[in-house]
């Protein structure tokens, strides 16, 4: 099973916990997870216990800390990023040299992004041979905060797969899954995704909205080589869509515009296609492919961030200043929020609500400051967002009563 579909199962599962613990007044949580990793145990072992490393990922993170002289089994200095520089600091509780390492992170002296809980304890443990290892990491700590329940899990996730992918990178390993990996990725997330629509839709609209969101994925694709960026792949997301993911962030606004945009934006070839094809031949099947993909890229360039219009917005707003950016991002979060409530789709209201802390803080402007959009790219991205919706909306207008009467 691709680690990606495993980090969401494992996700999924806890946040499925969190209304049973508030019941039981269960506060004190631990949460464990296991990577496999294709680098030998003792390469493996070297990242995981290192005390200056650079992690793989993005951003990529580095972390730099010196033991204290006066206080044997703790280290203090910086975690950075290449915008940002905080301060961390733990203590070592237990040691297994080649096997396991335990650290207690001292709140005290270390910036507030760590303070997640009380008696906060991250854990990690390494098996395997000379070949290939495991990583089995795990955070206990007693939630103080609503928000954490949500967050914990996520972090946990992101920090094996950056301790994964660094020790592999380290061991020779190229740095992103070759072209079969990707397809067989894509393939089984696909199926997975393929049978959660099944249980709610049928067959054949199942197997259309796989088909329409990997379309849509594969326009993101071409917006990311456009803008220079790498691609991991494309990962289908059971009961919710799909996500195309890049092996590094747009480098301007008017990039990570671009790549948003091209989504719904390459959409509009193969839903015009399907359009003249209805109506050339009356064809049902053409008729509801045209529809349901119209409704697909339409839904998604609403203003309400993750989804693609959230972050075209995003762009556009960036010659606006920070307190416009956040301002947009709190309503759009309340309005996204409401949306979800209003349609039953309560994926997307788990989903924003694990990203409102982020989305809310202050801190998302600083760590993700990119050049703003020229005067001309505002004119160009505004006029295609305006002329995407427009040709979604003329769509669903044009074969919404034929649906709704045949």
């Amino acid at each position: 099973m691709p680690q990606f579909v495993a980090n969401l199962f494992f996700v999924i599962r806890e946040f499925l916990t969190i209304p049973f613990d508030l019941v039981r007044g269960i506060r004190r949580r631990r949460y464990r997870l296991s990577y496999d990793v294709g680098a030998p145990k003792d390469v493996t072992w070297s990242v995981v216990s290192a005390r200056k490393i650079t992690l793989v990922g993005t951003p990529p993170i580095e972390l730099d800390t010196e033991a204290d002289p006066e206080r044997p089994g703790v280290y203090a200095g910086f975690c950075r990023t290449p915008q940002q520089s905080y301060a961390f600091a733990y203590r070592i509780l237990e040691e297994r040299p080649g096997e396991a390492l335990s650290i207690a992170i001292l709140q005290d002296e270390s910036d507030p992004i760590y303070a997640f809980g009380g008696d906060y304890v991250g854990s990690v443990a390494v098996a395997g041979n000379s070949e290939t290892s495991t990583i089995t990491g795990s955070y206990d700590l007693t939630h103080t905060r609503f928000a954490t329940r949500l967050i914990m899990p996520l972090a946990l996730a992101r920090s094996s797969s950056r301790l994964k992918r660094t020790a592999e990178h380290k061991a020779g390993a190229p740095a992103m899954p070759g072209t079969g990996e990707q397809f067989k990725n894509a393939a089984l997330t696909g199926v997975l995704t393929f049978a959660s629509f099944f249980a709610l839709f049928g067959p054949s609209v199942a197997a259309m909205l796989v088909f329409l969101i990997l379309l849509h994925e594969l326009g993101h694709v071409i917006g990311m080589r456009w803008a220079g960026i790498p691609v991991r792949g494309i990962y289908f997301v059971p009961f919710f869509g799909g996500v195309a993911i890049g092996e590094g962030a747009a480098k301007s606004e008017a990039a990570r515009g671009l790549v948003a945009l091209m989504g719904p934006g390459a959409s509009i070839l193969t839903t015009a296609l399907f359009a003249l094809l209805a109506m050339q031949d009356g064809s049902g099947v053409m008729r509801q492919l045209a529809l349901m993909s119209a409704l697909l890229n339409g839904f998604n360039l609403l203003p309400i961030l993750p989804l693609d219009g959230g972050h075209i917005v995003q762009s556009l707003l960036s010659r606006a200043g920070p307190e416009v950016a956040r301002t947009f991002r709190v309503i759009a979060l309340f309005s996204g929020c409401t949306l979800a409530i209003w349609i039953g789709d309560y994926l997307l209201l788990t989903l924003l609500a694990v990203l409102a802390p982020t989305l809310i803080s202050s801190r998302m402007d600083e760590a993700s400051r990119l050049p703003p959009l020229t005067g001309t790219e505002l004119v160009l991205l505004t006029a295609a967002y305006a002329a995407t919706i427009v040709f979604y909306a003329l769509t669903i207008g044009q074969f919404w009563g034929a649906s709704s009467a045949s």
